[in-house]
């Protein structure tokens, strides 16, 4: 491709594409520079005024818009839209993001290599550059947890040669790492003599045992990034991969002093669907930060050619001479909405609408029978049986705006033999992935109790749950989590809500109990309904669907319930529902 760029540079023969009239953003330099972007194939051969003479096989008037490369996400996942990579892809192609580092730990939770291979091969050969990281934390808290699924060393050698994966995923026991933990730290190992790119979970170490988690060669976190956390990770070297719900005025503004240089990402992680496509992808990131102060070209920047540097893309990121031609056309750098998507140099979105289908995979049959429970009763759901007049609950502690859960403890007045819930939200866990060879199904139920909500009622369920994905249920009403549970199990997963004995909206999530191969507009519909019946049983939360699903994640501190017991996320271990009676 370099040899055309050159003869039609020099006039020997016609550019495929020009797009003239535009205000490149040049993310090197941070400037934004007045010209045209000429294209060889997939190839960028120009950018900036073309004062020579040159002949095209296309010209598109760019109308004064600004050309910006194609936004590159450093870190995220497949399934947290709940969507098959088909329509997924379809839907972020629209709003700008042509490259995507997907780490599918949640499909593989469920279905282990299998999971891993399918997501794979169902996101390769599209118009979206998908790099898959193989995930290294299943489950994510080993001997707290347990998922459908076991990486060990060997599994991560598989994982890492199966075709189109890239790197390591987030590695998520941050403690079992700066502990030493020598079956997690082989995983590791496993990876790093591979050379490939490493990410991490990194929220609640400093000092000392960050330093100590570093020296692994794990380099690229996304997680707790508070200003002085962001602070003190980069100054360990680490490339810090900020998402959405750490930005602040304060961040964008010492961002904007940083030094240049290519180790700070904006990224999104989770998009929930409803956000996705009322919202807007990694676009509306840069909305949101540029909103709080980030310099717009510098935003640009984050989401581009610091992506594909720490993704070792060394031909994209940028709209400049002997790159890849992923650009986009924007009106301003305040709401970055494209209204022209090029991925490789062909149009592939306008307006907001993908004009390229991409053809849906079938996943393995076993991916559409997952959960493994047999039915549940409501006598299932009462909490254990104690003495005495009043108990000493530990409970997590939330509210309705962070997904940080704080150990707290309660004490409850004991009826007929169990302590009285009333006030609180009874939480359990069911293990989903069933037993032996055959995944016989069972029916293990662990209880909790959640504090901040105090007008919730009826039930909800869910099998998307991270990160084992097990079966979770909240309920004020025993009969209706059986009932919720239960029209799960008939489904083969998704998301329940019930209120007296009427199941008020249901999603199904047939495949692996994550996705749906739904179109998008009926996608839109049922989540609607269930945000609608969410604020019926009084779930009052900035983001519920966050905030549900990741009530059983052993390494979100302080305190989680998986399907083994609760346990204490910052001492990695369980602990007792009921502390003492009196």
């Amino acid at each position: 491709m370099g040899v055309d760029c050159v003869a039609a540079i020099n006039g020997k023969t016609p550019f495929d594409l020009v797009i003239e009239h535009v205000r490149i953003v040049n993310v090197f330099t941070e400037q934004i520079l007045e010209g045209s972007v000429a294209l060889c194939g997939d190839t960028i051969a120009y950018a900036g005024k073309m004062d020579f003479p040159y002949t095209a096989r296309k010209v598109i008037d760019g109308r004064g818009r600004y050309a910006v490369p194609g936004l590159i996400d450093a870190h995220m996942h497949f399934e947290s839209s709940m969507m098959a990579p088909a329509h997924f892809i379809e839907t972020i192609l629209s709003f700008g993001t042509t490259t995507v580092a997907a780490d599918p730990h949640e499909i593989g939770n469920v279905f282990g290599l299998e999971g891993i291979r399918a997501l794979t091969e169902a996101a390769l050969g599209t118009p979206l550059h998908v790099l898959m990281m193989a995930p290294s934390t299943i489950p994510s808290a080993p001997g707290l947890e347990r998922s459908g699924f076991s990486m060990e060393a060997e599994q991560m050698a598989e994982a890492l040669d199966i075709p189109g994966v890239k790197g390591l995923g987030e590695v998520m026991d941050f403690n079992g790492v700066a502990d030493g933990d020598e079956r997690l730290l082989a995983v590791v190992e496993t990876a790093r003599k591979k050379g490939v790119i490493m990410d991490c979970h990194v929220p609640a170490l400093t000092g000392r045992r960050l330093q100590a988690f570093r020296s692994t060669g794990l380099d690229g976190d996304h997680t707790d990034m508070s200003l002085p956390r962001l602070k003190e990770k980069l100054a360990a070297g680490f490339s810090v991969q900020v998402q959405r719900s750490f930005f602040s005025a304060e961040t964008m503004e010492y961002l904007n002093r940083f030094p240049l240089q290519d180790r700070i990402m904006l990224i999104t992680d989770d998009v929930p669907f409803i956000s996705l496509v009322k919202e807007g992808h990694l676009n509306a990131n840069l909305r949101r930060a540029v909103a709080l102060g980030l310099d717009p070209v510098r935003a640009v920047r984050f989401a581009t050619i610091n992506a594909a540097s720490r993704l070792r893309l060394y031909d994209r990121g940028a709209v400049s001479p002997g790159y890849k031609a992923d650009i986009l056309l924007m009106e301003d750098l305040e709401q970055f909405v494209p209204s022209l998507v090029l991925s490789d140099g062909q149009v592939v979105a306008e307006d907001g609408t993908c004009l390229v289908r991409v053809p849906p995979k079938p996943f393995p049959e076993a991916f559409y029978h997952s959960v493994h429970v047999l039915p549940l009763e409501p006598a299932d759901f009462s909490l254990p049986k104690t003495e005495g007049t009043r108990a000493l609950c530990n409970v997590l502690g939330g509210d309705s705006k962070v997904t940080r859960t704080t150990k707290t403890q309660e004490w409850l007045p004991i009826r007929d033999g169990r302590p009285d819930p009333a006030g609180l939200i009874k939480l359990a866990v069911i293990y989903r992935h069933g037993y032996g060879a055959d995944k016989a199904p069972g029916k293990e139920v662990s209880p909790a109790l959640l504090s901040g909500f105090p007008h919730f009622r009826g039930a909800l369920a869910t099998t998307y749950a991270h990160d084992s994905h097990n079966l979770m249920v909240f309920g004020q009403n025993d009969a209706d989590m059986a009932l919720a549970a239960n029209r799960l199990i008939e489904m083969g997963g998704g998301l329940c809500a019930v209120l007296e004995g009427k199941v008020l909206s249901e999603v199904s999530l047939p495949v692996a109990g994550l996705l749906t191969e739904e179109p998008v507009d009926v996608l839109t519909q049922s989540f609607e309904d269930f945000f609608q019946a969410v604020k019926t049983l009084r779930l009052e939360h900035e983001n519920p669907m966050m905030f549900l699903t990741l009530m059983s994640l052993a390494v979100s501190p302080e305190i989680k319930c998986t399907d083994l017991g609760l346990v204490d996320v910052l001492e990695k271990k369980f602990i007792p529902l009921i502390v003492s009676t009196e």
